[in-house]
């Protein structure tokens, strides 16, 4: 979409006029990096690609290829003589186009809340202004775009459309889609304008690793089963697998284990999957996979089923396993919550598995994001499903996304890959956000990626429509952080509030990649017991950890231990029994609290 924008030197959006389509014909920056990379993996070998980087990338690019990644990345046009500045953040290589193409390095620089950038400056005749993409290899921080002119002067033919225009001035953000905020700026941007760039599209031009390869490829034998929830968790069973895509159908059979068992055996119901394909063309062994799915209704509240999984031809088949369907009355239930496993997922693997051996009776499993490291990248999750074996296939898996999920700006494989409730507030994308009951307990599953107050709401009056005796809150980005330099003000600002006024039980995080247990807390201070306020907990279950700070909110704190964590809900006296695990089973921190 292309934009129409008059601005004088201290007057901002005079006017907006939108027309439709691109400025040129040669496609988006998407389609320029997949052809690229279609004749790489046709002439060179995978290792020499994810070798690439702003050094030698010419060796193996056309003189048009490098042209179009130079010019037709950001373009717009000025109908005066204008400046354009690059802020590229100190910790990125800088774009291998910026000083081919005239731009010069001024020794000035921006401070945003997210570090420290250098700036680059070009004079642009009016015109077309062509801009190139922000890096070969992925990662890093988004360059940020400024503009000045001494005249009134006019913008238009802006694409991507997204983009949007700021007056240059403190605590503006850089980006249209990341709360980046100008901290302080040299006096050669007085008067100027931040065309705000989209954060998420960094990755836009990877040519660099981008190829992978699976430890878990498909196979024609149904893997990766994981039970969840979708609906009413009392009469209802979510069930999803992986196979190849030669295996064109797929079924569940299931019937009650009181059924199965019997002298007499009734023949098992069956369900017939709906089946997505899930495209990765950078898995370089396995580059797409079927993922089936069958949600299963009108079942019966507290009551176990076995069930397996087949294709048509019944030639391949998967192990037999059990479910059970939530109680339609206040009964105990235990569940397992962890923070990231992200890294080290075998490791991570043996903790799962310890956890099962200990307490085999869990009803589900909570995990507070960062599931995978590189959420974009399909081989993380096998690695993550193949290693759960058979623990996703025996309790629901309700998790929360966290920001490696969000690998690329968007969690996309995430949400191909798991099914989970739709009750999301509008207009947040549906599974991002969610609730449900069990037993006598609420859970709510809330995006810390997304802004904080555009879930407040919809949590508040979930909160408030509830009857339920516990509340529990689940998220990625710690209200009280652990770790120092991670503080989240604006998830405390916007939900803190609610969960004092509706006195939840337990906030579920992890991100901080250490484990800490809060004193109970209310009104963002210490209170005397757990009648009154709200205990926070982070945990981290992989290999990845961080140095704790000290804080007089942490009641109990620990570093370089992955953990699991059990909670029981006892109906007898409202007592819920919460115990940390290590990975060798033995109690790390333990918490009980009374009703």
């Amino acid at each position: 979409m292309k934009k129409s924008i008059i601005i004088a030197p201290l007057v901002l959006f005079l006017y907006v006029v939108f027309a439709n389509g691109h400025v040129n014909n040669t496609g988006s920056i998407h389609d320029i990096t997949a052809d690229i990379l279609k004749r790489l993996s046709q002439t060179v070998s995978i290792e020499t690609i994810n070798k690439l980087s702003s050094d030698n990338i010419h060796t193996y690019l056309t003189d048009q290829e490098l042209e179009l990644l130079s010019t037709e990345y950001i373009t717009f046009s000025a109908n005066q003589n204008i400046t354009v500045y690059i802020a590229v953040n100190y910790r990125n290589q800088t774009p291998f186009w910026l000083q081919k193409t005239g731009f010069r390095l001024t020794g000035e620089k921006i401070k945003t809340n997210d570090g420290e950038y250098n700036l680059w400056e070009k004079k642009f005749n009016k015109g077309r202004i062509n801009l190139g993409i922000n890096s070969v290899r992925g990662g890093g921080r988004h360059y940020a775009v400024f503009i000045k002119s001494d005249k009134i002067f006019k913008v238009d033919k802006i694409y991507p459309g997204q983009h949007k225009l700021a007056k240059t001035e403190k605590n503006t953000s850089i980006y249209v889609d990341r709360a980046t905020l100008l901290d302080s700026f040299p006096e050669i941007l007085n008067d100027s304008y931040i065309f705000q760039t989209i954060y998420a599209n960094k990755d836009a031009a990877r040519l660099t690793n981008i190829y992978t390869v699976t430890e878990y490829p498909s196979q024609k034998q149904p893997d990766h089963i994981i039970l969840s929830w979708t609906k009413d968790p009392r009469t209802t069973q979510t069930v999803s697998w992986r196979t190849d895509t030669t295996i064109t159908s797929g079924y569940l059979y299931y019937q009650k284990k009181s059924l199965f068992y019997n002298f007499n055996p009734e023949k098992p119901q069956k369900a017939n999957s709906t089946i997505e394909k899930i495209s990765t063309n950078t898995v370089f062994n396995d580059k797409a996979i079927y993922r089936h799915f069958v949600t299963l209704e009108n079942l019966e509240p507290n009551t176990t089923y076995v069930y397996s999984i087949s294709d048509e031809t019944g030639s391949y088949k998967s192990s037999l396993y059990e479910f059970t369907t939530a109680p339609d009355r206040t009964q105990p239930f235990s569940f397992l919550y962890m923070g990231d496993a992200q890294n080290g997922l075998e490791r991570w693997g043996s903790l799962m598995k310890t956890a099962y051996r200990m307490r085999p009776d869990v009803s589900f499993i909570l995990m507070a994001g960062d599931l995978v490291n590189r959420g974009a990248q399909r081989d993380d999750w096998d690695a993550l499903f193949s290693n759960a074996d058979q623990n996703f296939a025996s309790a629901s898996l309700m998790p929360a996304i966290g920001n490696h999920e969000c690998q690329g700006g968007h969690p996309s494989l995430y949400l191909q890959l798991l099914h989970l409730p739709e009750n999301a507030p509008k207009p947040i994308e549906k599974e991002r956000v969610y609730s449900f009951e069990y037993s006598n307990a609420l859970f709510i599953s809330l995006d810390s990626n997304l802004d904080p107050a555009s879930q407040a709401q919809w949590l508040d009056q979930t909160l408030t429509d509830s009857k339920a005796t516990w509340k529990f809150v689940m998220f990625h980005h710690p209200i009280y952080s652990s770790s120092n330099n991670r503080d989240n003000p604006e998830h405390r600002s916007a939900w803190l509030p609610i969960f004092d006024k509706h006195h939840v039980d337990m906030v579920l995080q992890g991100h901080d990649h250490a484990y800490l247990r809060t004193y109970p807390m209310k009104d963002n201070k210490r209170v005397e017991s757990t009648k009154e306020g709200t205990v926070y907990v982070v945990s981290v279950s992989g290999t990845k950890m961080y140095k704790q700070g000290d804080y007089d909110y942490i009641e109990n704190g620990f570093t370089n231990t992955s953990t699991f964590q059990i909670l029981d809900i006892l109906v007898s006296g409202n007592k819920l029994i919460y115990k940390s695990y290590n990975d060798e089973g033995n109690i790390a921190d333990h918490l009980i609290i009374e009703k």
